[in-house]
């Protein structure tokens, strides 16, 4: 237990007990390792305690109103249980983040989920020595934790090319400035790669919404993108292409879209599904395997995990008929007056 740095093994007797092992040249046999492992997954999972998942939303309905969310949960949760592990979640909310550390301490708590934060570049000052930790995305900007995240870029560049791929030409992102900031502009890097691959009279700028803006305004804003752009197809996060029919476009007659996110949730709709399900079930497993290992507190170097998204076809942006048409340059207003 002390070459495992598990807790309870009081910090000396660890010390001593990791000091002799380097003396006599002890180093663990990754194949004993491996069968214990084998054991370990024969046996019928027993209960090892509680894991906590760290929110900062009003409420955890809130929350779970978000379908990525509700699926990363969902996955950390059914993992947990398949590991002898219960999650349980707790707002960051209702009182100072020390109180908060010592509450879960005393309840024995190990190892710590932080999920995606409300805001960006968050600051959370938890007893970080105390606990293992991984975080959602990259909302938290300090302490920088192990990181289990969709893979952003690849996932917004592999959207564009398939729409590419499917013969849409003028293809324009729009998103919100807070979920540009949270997902550390990964999206916006990936779409600018993939528009780097069409001839430069087909690129278009990606527009950039207020999030505290009234729906009406928003919607406004964007046929007017729309409209001086001239955008053929709309790639958004799953669960704003309501704006898109908000500013009066027909879906796909008028503009085609595609979503990034959780498509299956909009049926009809094509899009990059980032695969949320599994990226809890990875959160769970590298914790785990963080708890066994002993390492708490912040990491000297994070490392991220990601993972890959998954095309689904959809009405919403179908296959163009024929050869892709020409890209004809867009006129700046002052060139058009």
């Amino acid at each position: 237990m002390a070459l495992r740095d598990r807790p309870g093994i009081a910090k000396k007797t660890r010390q001593r007990v990791l000091e002799e092992a380097e003396i006599c040249g002890y180093r663990p046999d990754p194949m004993l390792s491996a069968l214990a492992a084998y054991r370990q997954n024969k046996k019928p999972p027993t209960y090892h305690g509680h894991l906590a998942w760290l929110y900062d939303h009003p409420t955890f309905d809130a929350f779970l109103s978000r379908p990525l969310f509700r699926q990363y949960y969902e996955g950390a949760c059914r993992r947990a249980e398949e590991l002898g592990f219960k999650v349980e979640p707790y707002s960051l909310r209702e009182m100072p983040p020390a109180r908060l550390s010592s509450i879960l301490d005393a309840r024995g708590v190990q190892g710590l989920m932080v999920a995606p934060l409300e805001r960006p570049a968050t600051s959370l000052s938890m007893r970080w020595d105390l606990f293992s930790s991984v975080a959602f995305g990259f909302s938290l900007a300090w302490p920088r934790l192990h990181t289990i995240s969709s893979a952003q870029y690849r996932i917004a560049l592999a959207a564009t090319r398939r729409l590419h791929e499917l013969g849409h030409r003028r293809v324009g992102v729009f998103r919100s400035r807070s979920y540009d900031q949270r997902t550390d502009r990964n999206f916006t890097a990936g779409f600018l790669s993939g528009s780097m691959e069409v001839p430069a009279a087909c690129r278009i700028p990606p527009l950039t919404i207020n999030d505290e803006d009234p729906e009406p305004a928003i919607s406004a804003e964007i046929k007017k993108w729309i409209v001086r752009s001239r955008v053929e197809t709309v790639l958004c996060s799953s669960g704003l292409h309501p704006l898109v029919s908000g500013a009066g476009f027909s879906i796909p007659e008028d503009v085609a879209v595609a979503l990034i996110g959780c498509p299956n949730n909009s049926p009809g709709f094509a899009g990059m599904d980032e695969n949320s399900f599994r990226t809890g079930t990875l959160a769970v497993e590298h914790l785990v395997v963080m708890i066994q290992r002993g390492e708490r507190g912040v990491p000297e170097i994070p490392s991220d995990l990601l993972v890959e998204g998954t095309w689904i076809d959809g009405g919403s942006a179908p296959a163009k008929p024929g050869p892709p048409r020409p890209c004809r340059p867009v006129k700046s207003p002052r060139a058009a007056a």
